[in-house]
């Protein structure tokens, strides 16, 4: 929630993403596909908060500074890209039959023409991190659900899918396949 203000002044105010101005959808689905892909760079200890020592171990600072001075948001690879965005939302979206933003085992099955097996489908739902927990109406924290991926848990599964070569990547995937559960 800390980011979404400065997404937000972002979306309002960079004249790469002015195109948005009258799509509240993309503008709200853009800010959430930023902040989680700043969370799984930089947030590898997958707590949910980043921390003062994480943001200095990071290139995030310096990212903020490029997307600052760049006019051409896609040139700020780094979480900023509007294409990079447009290609993780519309993988998504095309999973997504029933459009109620969640990804069952059944719509990760048609991932990738079929490519993924119904062992490692079964093991992205019942062991792959998820990036965010939520809270109830009381402050308890909640477990995220293992029916369904929702968009950020597809975000950081197709960030670890499509660059295998990463270190949260190497975890994502490990986490999978450590079917005992002893690291």
């Amino acid at each position: 929630d800390d980011f979404f203000p400065y997404i937000k002044e972002l979306l309002s105010d960079h004249p790469g993403l002015e195109f948005l101005s009258d799509h509240a959808e993309f503008q709200d689905k853009y800010a959430v596909t930023v902040i989680t892909r700043i969370f799984y760079s930089v947030n590898l200890c997958h707590s949910g908060r980043i921390t003062v020592r994480q943001v200095r171990k990071s290139d995030l600072l310096s990212v903020f500074q490029q997307v600052d001075e760049e006019e051409d948001i896609n040139k700020v690879t780094k979480y900023f890209s509007y294409e990079h965005f447009y290609v993780l939302y519309c993988r998504f979206w095309e999973l997504d039959h029933d459009r109620d933003y969640k990804i069952t085992r059944e719509d990760l099955l048609k991932y990738g023409e079929h490519s993924l097996s119904h062992m490692i489908v079964d093991r992205i739902f019942d062991a792959a991190p998820r990036p965010f927990e939520s809270v109830d109406e009381n402050g308890n924290v909640v477990k995220p659900s293992r029916d369904y991926l929702t968009y950020e848990d597809f975000i950081f599964f197709m960030l670890s899918e499509e660059d295998k070569a990463n270190e949260y990547s190497a975890r994502y995937w490990f986490s999978c396949v450590d079917v005992d559960g002893d690291d």
